[in-house]
């Protein structure tokens, strides 16, 4: 989740430190993937590559080729570690997006001001008591989720194991708590083998992973990393989705723009 008007720094540090930890390498590898795209298009504008192409046709090519090109570096100017452990991330939030837009019948709020109109006009019905307990403790509202979170029954052992990580994050934000046992027993009633007890092993990597990060550990990606492995290409498939294909995007429309400057530039020569 991102944040709108003060961004980040909208929400308690603990809620975003590890989006944070992803957003520095991602940055990094933007900006190396526009400097590819503008120097790609700058040499097939050179080389009038778009010359051979009617009307405007050419300029939409060769921007697209940049925007690809440059893509291609962003994804691979990311560390190979990094990018792993984000791509398991990216699956356990994809998942999370999903349910919160089944549960809820619209998508996530994003910013703090979206949020806190969503959490002020959403009662705290069964169906939307889980989404708004995520809620209240991404925001720092942790007496409000507890509450809420102390209203609902475990049915079974998915809700078990969901009311488990909710308290463990609660927890964790306001307290630094590291205890883990609930989660973890909570996650072996799943049946081997189950998309749920994935999601549930990917969480508890997750876990670990934000433990270790506001601790100051270097390898605090380690987990993620480790379970990245066993996730097959639905990562991949999350996060080319959710990162890569928007981030294309915007590295196809700069290289658009490129082109055409380019080329005005070039018949002015």
């Amino acid at each position: 989740m991102s944040g709108g008007g003060r961004g980040l720094d909208a929400y308690p540090e603990r809620s975003v430190a590890i989006v944070r930890a992803f957003q520095r390498p991602l940055n990094r590898a933007l900006v190396a993937g526009a400097v590819v795209a503008a120097f790609v298009v700058l040499m097939l504008v050179g080389a009038r590559a778009d010359e051979p192409f009617p009307g405007t046709i050419g300029i939409v090519v060769v921007g697209l080729l940049g925007g690809l090109a440059g893509l291609v570096v962003a994804i691979l100017a990311v560390p190979a570690r990094v990018r792993r452990a984000f791509e398991a991330y990216s699956w356990l939030g994809h998942d999370e997006v999903h349910r919160f837009r089944e549960r809820t019948g619209g998508p996530v709020p994003t910013g703090r001001a979206a949020m806190d109109q969503w959490l002020a006009t959403t009662p705290s019905t069964p169906a939307m008591r889980l989404p708004r307990i995520e809620l209240l403790a991404f925001v720092g509202q942790f007496e409000a989720a507890r509450t809420e979170l102390d209203a609902v029954p475990a049915t079974d052992p998915s809700v078990r194991f969901e009311l488990a990580a909710l308290r463990q994050y609660i927890d964790w934000l306001e307290h630094d708590s590291t205890d883990v046992r609930e989660l973890g027993d909570a996650a072996r009633e799943l049946p081997v083998g189950t998309i749920e007890r994935q999601a549930a092993d990917v969480t508890l990597a997750l876990v670990d992973a934000r433990i270790r990060l506001v601790h100051g550990d270097p390898a605090w990606a380690t987990s993620l990393v480790g379970i990245r492995a066993r996730l097959g290409w639905a990562p991949w498939r999350a996060t080319l989705l959710d990162t890569w294909r928007p981030v294309g995007g915007l590295l196809v429309l700069a290289a658009l723009i490129a082109a055409l400057v380019a080329v005005v530039l070039r018949s002015m020569l």
